[in-house]
């Protein structure tokens, strides 16, 4: 068990250089690279969508639960259409859904800061996290289209650098000789 690690030192480099490549495409795109993905995505929820109004319609035939999978499709459906026929729109709605999301949990993680007894050693964090989550959230609903840029780019280069990172840890795997093991 021990040698297949170091055997396959390769699918660690190609992990690494997967990840590099995505996270140049992320700090390079266009935006029109953006919305045909968003396009492509559109056509899979649509996909699936119709995959699984398939299921709940067959799900109520033999007398079993499938009212919520027929709300889900018809939601995955509606998501669909709108991120083909009008991309933009969809997605500046989603980017301000997330702003929501956002502000939501940051509120969340700071009334259960407040209200946890006893002392915790990462307060300090976990309450900089809750600001920070929060005013992410209030940025996205101001400027939707630049943060998203920006948080883009950013994971786009920790991507990369990630990518780098796996290549190099993949090659000193590769120098690795395993230990033989004592027969007992």
């Amino acid at each position: 068990m021990e040698t297949k690690r170091f055997k396959n030192w390769w699918f660690l480099a190609l992990n690494g250089g997967i990840f590099t490549i995505f996270g140049l495409m992320m700090l390079f795109f266009a935006p029109e690279f953006i919305k045909t993905l968003l396009i492509y995505f559109g056509i899979v929820m649509l996909a699936g969508g119709g995959i699984m109004l398939l299921a709940g319609i067959n799900n109520i035939r033999r007398d079993k639960a499938g009212a919520m999978v027929l709300v889900e499709s018809i939601v995955a459906i509606a998501i669909g259409f709108a991120l083909i026929f009008f991309p933009e729109a969809s997605t500046k709605l989603f980017l301000i859904m997330i702003g929501i999301w956002a502000i939501i949990i940051g509120i969340v993680q700071l009334v259960v800061i407040v209200n946890m007894k006893g002392e915790i050693s990462n307060k300090n964090l976990l309450l900089a996290n809750g600001l920070f989550t929060i005013a992410l959230g209030a940025v996205l609903l101001f400027n939707p289209f630049l943060w998203a840029i920006i948080l883009v780019k950013i994971i786009g280069a920790f991507a990369a650098i990630f990518g780098m990172l796996l290549i190099y840890f993949s090659f000193l795997l590769r120098k690795i000789k395993p230990a033989s093991t004592p027969i007992s």
